[in-house]
């Protein structure tokens, strides 16, 4: 009896049996969708790139901007699950191989969390616009320099990097732009030797720094590396003439040296023994001039050992040489201002005329402050008898102001009574 019960229960009334199950799957779903309902959101995801290589064997190179490496899509989800979701929870890849000719990839977007039943993904296929071009790497040295003022006292003697030597990769129209790399280390208020790390800047021909952005450094910094030494500053002479080596009646008026200081570099003990340099007069080469001129001599020769110049591009220096040419100037100079010595006793004389011709030599400036009234001098009457003699004019003249032969006619008598008084007074005797 049971069991017939039991078989009409399964096999009749199939229809109201599927309806009923029907009915409640129905009832289910709406209570899931009032309760769990499904929601749209937006997620923003990092791109990574997959298969560079496959661009780098063919000698190429992909450039993306950075605004580019990310992408934000659209996520459908019941509300429980996108609760609990955020932006690390999804992965977006970008796979090279599949570039098309437009430098486009599709971006491939999953859910790391969920299965793609439970987060679905919705909308148009995003992509990744990339640049691809040739490639190119070269090697360039690296120049280390400095920037700054060292302090007082020590100057550079040295500096290097290491390594000295950097490989650039990257877009073959930007390595092509390279011209000069260099490390800069500052040393300003330095006064001991230093070792800097560097980020090594790249330049153009212009001197206009390259951006590395797109660019691979086989090296990002150097090590540079500056040894200092001591620094002094002396004037600069040139050494007193000889006469023989000025040419005759030619004399220095003045010499001038541009510049008259050197910053030489060293050991403090070797410094300490230089307190000037010396341009040898010789060096000048005046034996057969008589003008003003300049010549440019190279200091660097009259250096002692261990002692160098600061900066080697200031070792030459102007020498400006101001001669002075003796002239001649023709003076009339009054008998009256010119005494006779050792007259002998009882005897008395008188100048024939009233003036002395007579030419000075000299330099210019010192002939033009020379007065014929002005000027004194003597004869000599010694060992001279009673009549008429012509004797030498000795002048009384300034220094490096010589006359030519000069001579008067003076008259020599016996003194008498008569004329003692009136002629005592007439060229004056010793």
């Amino acid at each position: 009896m049971m069991s017939k019960k039991i078989r009409d229960f399964l096999t009749k009334n199939w229809g109201l049996k599927i309806l009923a199950v029907i009915l409640s799957i129905v009832l289910w779903v709406v209570v899931v969708s009032v309760n769990d309902p499904i929601e749209k959101r937006n997620f923003t995801a990092k791109v990574s790139l997959e298969n560079k290589e496959s661009i780098s064997e063919q000698g190429k190179y992909i450039s993306v901007a950075d605004s580019s490496l990310s992408v934000t899509f659209r996520v459908s989800a019941h509300r429980a699950v996108m609760d609990r979701l955020n932006n690390s929870d999804f992965i977006a890849t970008a796979d090279l191989d599949y570039l098309d000719d437009n430098g486009r990839v599709p971006i491939q977007i999953s859910c790391s969390t969920y299965s793609q039943n439970q987060v679905k993904v919705i909308g148009a296929t995003h992509y990744l616009q990339v640049e691809v071009g040739e490639k190119q790497s070269k090697k360039f040295m690296i120049d280390a320099t400095t920037k700054g003022t060292p302090a007082d006292g020590f100057a550079v003697k040295d500096v290097t990097a290491s390594p000295n030597v950097v490989t650039v990769e990257g877009p073959a129209s930007i390595v092509k732009r390279i011209d000069h790399v260099d490390a800069e280390a500052d040393v300003d208020g330095v006064s001991e030797n230093v070792t800097e790390k560097v980020v090594p800047t790249l330049y153009d021909s212009d001197n206009n720094e390259v951006n590395t952005t797109r660019l691979t450094l086989s090296t990002t910094t150097v090590n540079v590396s500056v040894t200092m030494e001591s620094v002094k500053s002396v004037p600069i002479e040139v050494t007193e003439p000889k006469n023989k080596e000025l040419p005759n009646g030619v004399s220095i008026d003045d010499i001038t040296v541009s510049p008259d200081q050197a910053s030489l570099v060293g050991d403090a003990e070797d410094l300490n023994k230089i307190s000037r340099i010396s341009i040898p007069f010789s060096v000048l080469d005046l034996s057969s001039s008589d003008e003003n001129f300049s010549t440019t001599v190279d200091i660097t020769s009259y250096l002692p050992d261990g002692v160098s110049l600061s900066d080697d591009t200031k070792s030459k220096v102007k020498v400006s040489v101001n001669l002075m040419t003796q002239t001649e100037k023709s003076v009339s100079v009054p008998t009256d201002n010119l005494t006779i010595k050792n007259l002998p006793d009882g005897y008395e004389a008188e100048f024939a005329d009233d003036s002395v011709a007579v030419v000075l030599m000299g330099y210019e400036d010192t002939l033009s402050k020379i007065s014929d009234e002005e000027l004194t001098g003597s004869v000599d009457a010694s060992g001279l008898t009673e009549g008429e003699h012509k004797v030498s004019v000795e002048l009384s003249l300034p220094d490096g102001v010589k006359a030519q032969n000069a001579s008067t006619q003076i008259t020599i008598r016996k003194r008498t009574d008569e004329n003692t008084d009136e002629n005592e007074n007439h060229g004056g005797t010793d």
